[in-house]
């Protein structure tokens, strides 16, 4: 009995006694790389393009509803709507202390007005005392008094200064009635002390005359 030859190296038997080569993996190329997986996250621009103005309509409502109610506790909790008053009498006496003209200002007002700004000072080489007040009814009027010439001062404080009623006497002054610009304002204008006072705004003609009647 004669001895089998050994298999040759690197070769198997199969179950049906046939031999095969050894399955070996196949090592991956240098500088080739596995494909990326896909990234589950959100495409953030893809949804911004996907949204509808009426999406963007809610966020913007959503931004100004705080705001509005903000606004309605200042307005009406606060009264932020209201005109802020000021204290006047440091104007009124910086221009006393000048001597340049006599200073007239309002005494014994009903309630309700309130005076919002105040200014003196030289403009053009004349003195010109301003303070502002609001009427109750809401409206606004500015007091004007100055040292320089009436006419130059009626020019540039009101403009063409036409007449719109017959002159009227008010606190011991005779004040003409004028239009002043083009803002629907009038005016009660006197020149005849030699110094200009004028009381104009959108007031209505019988705030101008309280007003005019209280000046001192």
């Amino acid at each position: 009995m004669s001895d089998a030859p050994d298999a040759p190296t690197g070769l198997r038997a199969d179950a049906g006694g046939s031999d095969a080569p050894d399955e070996r993996h196949e090592p991956t190329a240098p500088g080739r790389h596995a494909a990326p997986e896909r990234s589950g996250a959100v495409n953030t621009i893809a949804l911004r393009a996907a949204r509808t103005p009426m999406d963007m309509a809610k966020a913007v409502l959503v931004l100004l509803v705080p705001v509005l109610v903000a606004f309605g506790i200042y307005v009406f909790f606060f009264g932020g709507s209201n005109a802020i008053a000021i204290d006047p009498s440091g104007t009124y006496s910086e221009a006393q202390a000048a001597r340049v003209f006599p200073v007239v200002q309002p005494h014994g007002l009903p309630s309700g007005w309130q005076p919002v700004s105040s200014t003196y000072g030289d403009e053009k080489g004349r003195h010109v005392l301003r303070v502002g007040y609001v009427a109750p009814s809401g409206a606004g009027l500015q007091l004007i008094e100055s040292d320089g010439p009436s006419a130059t001062v009626l020019s540039n404080e009101i403009g063409t200064a036409n007449p719109v009623g017959p002159s009227v006497d008010l606190g011991g002054r005779t004040w003409g009635q004028v239009g002043a610009g083009s803002s629907h304002q009038r005016a009660l204008v006197d020149t005849e002390k030699g110094y200009t006072i004028i009381v104009k705004g959108q007031a209505t003609a019988k705030d101008l005359a309280t007003f005019a009647a209280s000046l001192r």
